[in-house]
């Protein structure tokens, strides 16, 4: 039996921030940041800021809606609100999400940084092939536009800083159940490498800095975490794609996390994957975290991109280190 996404939905803020708005808001000693220097440090051309009264709950719910219009509130089993951001450290987003859509099913929230999503995939099929529940509700909810700091200090934090300026806000949806014929998860498989956690954290809001403001923004290594994640995800997508016997040439469609234009280079060239078989929304929408694969997945759709039968590769990356492989057939 394999599980499959029944339907997939996404929600964007209407504020679209281009990167000459962006670097407006930026401040360093008084001196402004160029949207040249942006864009070319970055490559993003523009993100989606969600307005100060949305909380991350209500991006989830918001793309929750159509796939609510499309099956009943009764058959969603099980909710999973799998994201990097919250709305609180207590309660669970959740429960809160549970009462906003106005859904009776068990909930909990699923965190993996930006593997999130895709590890609430991999473990709502484990459910529904245990005959736990038959339809799980995958959300996810991005805000990362409160965790970028705008005023840093120092040229040290500028750089720091500087990786959190292509995030955009977001909110995705996925409806996952059993499979009628031989469309669905073919294989799942994922890592983690936890000595190099600290290369990409927004430390604020826990144990370690529970009362310190500064650490609630996020602070990359970008150059050491590169060159980690492609060590790491080119010697264990290459190991799973073989022992799943799939080769990168059958492939119609790869959907990774977009950090950057670099990823798509970074990936396709250590796997061997066609790069124009990337679905690439990054100039668009910029990093949205948790909410970046599915997105991609739900604009494919949209577009007509992807038909019935399509092998696909999903390929997640996030802070932790956190690599995952997901192949399937739509």
């Amino acid at each position: 039996m394999r599980i499959k996404i029944k339907a997939i939905s996404a929600y964007t803020p209407e504020n679209e921030i281009n990167n000459q708005e962006l670097a407006g808001m930026i401040q360093y000693n008084g001196a402004g940041v160029s949207s040249m220097m942006v864009e070319r440090t970055l490559g993003t051309k523009k993100r989606r800021f969600a307005a100060q009264h949305e909380q991350v709950s209500d991006l989830a719910v918001k793309a929750a809606q159509p796939i609510l219009e499309q099956f009943s509130k009764e058959k969603i089993d099980f909710l999973i609100f799998a994201s990097a951001c919250s709305d609180l450290i207590e309660p669970a987003t959740s429960n809160i999400i549970q009462r906003k859509l106005g859904v009776k099913c068990p909930c909990i929230d699923l965190k993996n940084a930006c593997n999130s999503a895709v590890s609430g995939i991999h473990i709502a099929s484990g459910m529904i092939q245990a005959g736990i529940y038959e339809n799980v509700l995958i959300l996810s909810g991005e805000k990362l536009s409160d965790s970028i700091q705008f005023s840093p200090d120092s040229v040290d934090q500028l750089k720091l800083n500087f990786p959190s300026y292509s995030f955009g806000d977001a909110g995705t949806a996925i409806l996952l159940g059993k499979s009628e014929d031989e469309s669905g998860f073919y294989y799942q498989n994922f890592m983690n490498a936890g000595e190099h956690w600290e290369l990409c954290t927004i430390k604020g809001g826990g144990s370690m800095f529970p009362h310190d403001i500064s650490k609630n923004y996020f602070e990359g290594q970008t150059t050491e975490l590169r060159k980690v994640i492609l060590d790491k995800a080119t010697k264990f997508v290459n190991a799973c794609m073989k022992e799943a016997n799939w080769s990168p040439d059958e492939l119609d469609h790869l959907f990774t996390h977009q950090v950057s234009p670099q990823t798509f280079i970074d990936v396709t060239s250590s796997t061997g994957i066609d790069i124009n078989k990337c679905i690439n929304i990054f100039d668009e929408y910029g990093n949205t975290a948790a909410c970046s694969i599915p997105l991609s997945v739900w604009r494919a759709e949209q577009e007509g991109r992807l038909k019935k039968g399509d092998k696909i590769a999903i390929i997640g990356l996030a802070a932790g280190i956190s690599i995952s492989l997901q192949l399937a057939i739509w």
